[in-house]
């Protein structure tokens, strides 16, 4: 947490000289969030983690907008946002009349800051903007769902909450994540002459929040976005 207050502080001393012609905006969206993961020794970690695969989630923004010349702007952004991934759960030949556990959502909820130098194009009906930049995210909890096998048949589902400082969150994987996360924000988008801004960005996630020595897993994602300026430096 201290190392994203100090991202947020920095992003703020950034545009403080700029307040006279700082604008702000609201947005929210919907996202396509999934995970990289990696693990050369088995793949995946004792019939635990299955593949990832992509699911559904949203996020909600307030953006700081402001210009720095030449059609250039700096816009850092509070993201509050879901990440996470759905997996296939791996099938493999178990011991009969055992029970196996295993993780097949995983859920983690972050404040998020992007800092993007974006590139605004005039055209009739507003701009075209263009950005990219690094961001910071905390996660502020987390949960995944547990499934239980018995026989290669599902008798049990639950909850529960993955608990960042603890020796093993999801059951029977030995993760153990990270709160932090950083990594690269890419972004394209409309401002109307309305006031309305229509956006897409894709985040890469560079850090590896797990922390368990063998394997690597990072966050990603693709997100549309529908907000408004409320109000406009050019206005």
């Amino acid at each position: 947490m201290k190392n994203f207050t100090l991202f947020f502080l920095l992003a703020i001393l950034a545009v403080l000289p700029l307040h006279a012609q700082l604008s702000v905006g609201v947005r929210a969206g919907y996202n396509l969030a999934t995970m990289s993961y990696k693990d050369p020794t088995v793949g995946y970690k004792n019939n635990g983690i299955g593949h990832p695969r992509s699911m559904s989630s949203w996020h909600a923004d307030v953006v700081l907008n402001a210009p720095l010349g030449h059609n250039f702007y700096i816009q850092p952004v509070l993201r509050y946002i879901t990440k996470g991934m759905d997996l296939d759960v791996p099938y493999v030949n178990s011991p009969s009349s055992l029970y196996m556990p295993c993780a097949d959502k995983v859920r983690l909820h972050y404040l998020e800051l992007p800092l993007n130098l974006v590139y605004k194009i005039p055209v009739s009906f507003g701009k075209i903007t263009l950005g990219a930049g690094p961001y910071a995210g905390y996660s502020l909890g987390g949960h995944y769902d547990l499934t239980i096998r018995y026989n290669g048949h599902v008798v049990s589902n639950s909850k529960q909450d993955i608990g960042f400082d603890e020796a093993s969150n999801i059951i029977s994987t030995n993760t153990l994540l990270r709160r932090f996360d950083t990594g690269a924000n890419f972004m394209v988008g409309v401002e109307l002459n309305s006031l309305v801004m229509i956006s897409a960005n894709y985040s890469l996630g560079l850090m590896d929040i797990d922390k368990s020595t063998t394997s690597n897993l990072q966050n990603r994602y693709l997100g549309i976005s529908l907000g408004v300026l409320l109000d406009r430096e050019d206005y």
